[in-house]
């Protein structure tokens, strides 16, 4: 078994590093929204906006890969109790629940 979450996979972030160049495919009406962002404040520029974006789901995809891993070593995954709890306390809905019977 691996340790996904801490695999080379996906490496810790870099304090620090300094950025690269990389270019991004926006939809326009995407797009103007950040811009508006920017406009009124709300962000400090269309690459800052894009910079946290892109951090939030690196997080949000190694915290489920430390997750999942858990699941393995633990040999089972949550119950259908503690799903149904957690997608009440997060306000979401249970997309496959209509295909269980």
């Amino acid at each position: 078994m691996t340790d996904r979450a801490n695999s080379s996979l996906n490496p810790p972030p870099k304090q620090g590093a300094a950025p690269s160049r990389s270019s991004v495919t926006l939809s326009e009406a995407q797009l103007e929204q950040i811009r508006r962002l920017v406009a009124v404040g709300r962000a400090e520029s269309v690459d800052e906006y894009v910079g946290a974006a892109v951090a939030e789901r690196l997080e949000r995809d190694r915290s489920l890969t430390e997750l999942q891993d858990l699941f393995e070593r633990k040999g089972q995954g949550p119950s259908e109790e503690h799903l149904a709890w957690a997608r009440e306390v997060l306000g979401v809905e249970d997309k496959d629940a209509e295909g269980r019977t």
